[in-house]
């Protein structure tokens, strides 16, 4: 076994003794039934009170075989065929976010990003809790969510409040 499955076999053991209410994050399934540690499937609830609520938030997060030595890869699924409506993810769906960026990573914006191999997997879904409710403006990736957040913000809670509502509905044809 792998140092990076070693970890991702302990980091499953650990999120399933202690996860935080409203969070779902688990290996993906393979086609013969068989868990992938290296790709995991994540709902993020906003916070409560936050323009995104009450909004719960599909993600991919994929490991390399490097891991944890390398950050995962985040990236937040598109509803109704959109990107999430925010200046800090990319038209991807990608997401820039310091915590899963490694130190030597700038971004054209001179600093790098903060990530430690003893990041553990709850610690990164709660930060990206936090980074749907507080962009980064000095890091932006996504030019027309930036451009509406810096210069109406109340545009920019409509346009995520409709977004909300499209996941609200979403989450009721199940």
């Amino acid at each position: 076994m792998s140092a990076a499955e070693e970890r991702l076999r302990n980091e499953r053991k650990a999120w399933r003794k202690d996860r935080p209410d409203g969070f779902i994050a688990k290996p993906a399934s393979k086609s013969d039934g068989t868990n992938d540690l290296f790709k995991w499937e994540l709902k993020i609830p906003a916070k409560i009170g936050s323009v995104w609520a009450p909004g719960l938030f599909s993600a991919t997060m994929t490991f390399e075989s490097n891991y944890p030595e390398r950050p995962p890869a985040v990236s937040f699924h598109k509803i109704d065929g959109q990107v999430l409506f925010h200046p800090n993810i990319y038209p991807n769906g990608g997401v820039c976010l310091s915590i899963i960026n490694p130190p030597e990573s700038s971004h054209g914006y001179g600093k790098g990003g903060t990530w430690k191999p003893d990041i553990t997997i709850k610690k990164v879904l709660l930060a990206l809790q936090t980074f749907l409710d507080e962009p980064n403006v000095n890091s932006p990736a996504q030019q027309e969510a930036y451009r509406v957040y810096v210069n109406d913000r109340a545009e920019y809670d409509r346009r995520v409040k409709g977004q909300v509502a499209l996941v609200e509905r979403s989450s009721l044809a199940f």
